[in-house]
């Protein structure tokens, strides 16, 4: 593709392809995808793209992988905070075909903090574009959960709604599309400040090896303690965390981005400060941050410190945890109340009845607990069936005769194909893999199921019904389209059934 457009500093390469389709006077969306990827599935993913090799080969040699991904992208914001072994395959990912798997390995998809799903802009910011490049684009501080203000202008972002037929999965929006929406421009919320900040200098940290897991605990642990925050030997004291966090940060603010409740067990809070077995997010790690470590920190000044500490824990330190309960009579004691435990109510209500003693026991005698509950284990009773399946299938087959005449005069349900019948079935997975057990209710099946064409031939019968009550006779290419059907996937019975009621009409 000639004169590709050069991306602008913290410029989306979403918002790069969008010019491109601009530039090039290309309004086809499946268009711009062949000419850009030489590929017409590619889905316009606005934070973590993928197949950007494809894209090198439209740029200067001076554009790398990882330069695209690092300066183009949202990876920045994600990558500090994931093993290293994650980032590096997500990078790989985005270079060529990932199928929605970076956002699942980076914890998008699970994440509590949610994708922008709008296009969100600064006024100021869109005009000093144009007085210095001449056109505009999409910037990456504006798709930022969390960043929903503009940290230059200090302004709270607007937001722009598209059109429905700008919606599609392939459609590369140009910034341009704005111009006529003026919006009033509101002052930002200090908070929202601080977020914007923190997030525009992680944006534009170089690449970086992401610290481990146990680099993130040991450092979390030593500022919580650093300011008071000790328990006992290696403690935490979460009640004086909740303080701390709750002295800069509102609490309503909190809410409305779904990091409130800090007073539960399982809150994001205690956790940051636990053992990490898990990533948080960039937002979770800021108000972290911002609430225990001294005022003006930076990225570059965390990540040289937390760099300092071991990437894992030494063979001493294991050792020292392993051999610190080694008291034969604390043992002794442990494993009896244990036993008259799971010999009164069996080990799951023991388990729930004294779970801080099967703790215990799972960490500093493992073998012998998991030897000892395998005694109390309930052995499966030989030969005896546990469904009745040939009463079960009959059951079904009357259960599937009754959606089947209930839905026999409506024209307008989905294609009653197998996977259709199945879903009206309660427990329908478990049907769908003993269908081999279920002779008749897999004669149903076969029997009642309905094609293409029969489907087809339904879907158009319901449209010629539509137009007889208007008294209208259309034209079969005007039945298709109401009908949602194109020639050219027609089978040829659907084709004769048409041809016949052509001869009808004019008969």
């Amino acid at each position: 593709m000639l004169n590709f457009p050069t991306p602008y500093p913290n410029e989306l390469i979403y918002s790069t392809i969008a010019r491109a389709g601009i530039h090039h006077a290309i309004t086809s969306p499946k268009q711009l995808l062949e000419e850009v990827f030489a590929n017409r599935k590619v889905i316009a993913t606005i934070d973590l793209p993928s197949h950007l090799i494809c894209l090198l080969k439209h740029l200067s040699p001076n554009y790398t992988l990882e330069k695209i991904v690092y300066e183009h992208t949202l990876f920045p914001i994600h990558a500090l905070f994931s093993p290293e072994n994650t980032r590096l395959k997500c990078i790989d990912w985005m270079g060529s075909q990932s199928k929605g798997s970076i956002h699942l390995a980076l914890g998008v998809a699970a994440s509590k903090v949610k994708q922008i799903t709008t296009h969100r802009y600064c006024h100021h910011c869109l005009e000093e574009q144009y007085h210095q490049y001449g056109e505009f684009f999409w910037s990456r501080l504006w798709y930022i959960q969390g960043a929903n203000c503009c940290s230059k202008h200090k302004v709270k972002l607007s937001e722009f709604f598209q059109p429905a037929h700008l919606n599609g999965r392939h459609q590369f929006i140009p910034a341009s599309f704005i111009l006529d929406h003026k919006q009033p421009h509101n002052p930002a919320h200090e908070l929202d400040l601080i977020i914007s900040t923190r997030i525009d200098e992680l944006l534009n940290l170089p690449p970086t090896k992401s610290p481990t897991f146990y680099q993130w605990s040991q450092f979390y642990h030593r500022i919580a303690w650093q300011l008071g925050c000790g328990k006992g030997n290696k403690h935490i004291d979460h009640t004086k965390t909740y303080a701390v966090i709750v002295k800069i940060w509102d609490l309503n603010w909190l809410r409305q981005h779904h990091f409130d409740e800090l007073h539960r067990e399982t809150s994001w809070l205690r956790a940051i400060f636990r053992k990490h077995r898990k990533s948080f997010s960039y937002l979770e790690h800021i108000i972290a941050l911002e609430a225990f470590y001294p005022k003006g920190w930076t990225w570059k000044s965390i990540l040289s410190e937390i760099h300092q500490i071991p990437s894992n824990p030494s063979k001493t330190d294991t050792q020292i945890q392993a051999t610190e309960y080694k008291d034969i009579s604390t043992f002794t004691e442990k494993r009896n109340e244990w036993v008259s435990l799971i010999q009164k109510y069996g080990i799951k209500p023991s388990r729930l009845k004294n779970a801080a003693l099967y703790a215990w026991l799972y960490r500093n005698d493992k073998t012998w607990l998991l030897m000892e509950n395998k005694k109390f284990h309930a052995l499966p009773t030989p030969g005896c069936k546990k469904v009745n399946w040939p009463l079960r299938d009959w059951q079904l087959v009357r259960l599937l005769f009754k959606v089947f005449y209930k839905s026999l005069d409506d024209l307008s349900l989905p294609r009653q194909s197998r996977n259709w019948y199945l879903k009206q079935l309660p427990q329908h997975s478990t049907v769908e893999k003993n269908l081999h057990r279920l002779p008749l209710t897999n004669k149903f099946l076969d029997i009642y199921s309905e094609d293409v064409s029969s489907y087809q031939i339904r879907r158009i019968t319901r449209t010629i019904i539509q137009f007889k009550k208007m008294n209208q006779h259309p034209a079969n290419w005007k039945l298709l389209r109401h009908s949602g059907l194109s020639e050219k996937r027609l089978t040829d019975e659907v084709l004769k059934f048409l041809n016949q009621m052509k001869r009808m009409n004019h008969g």
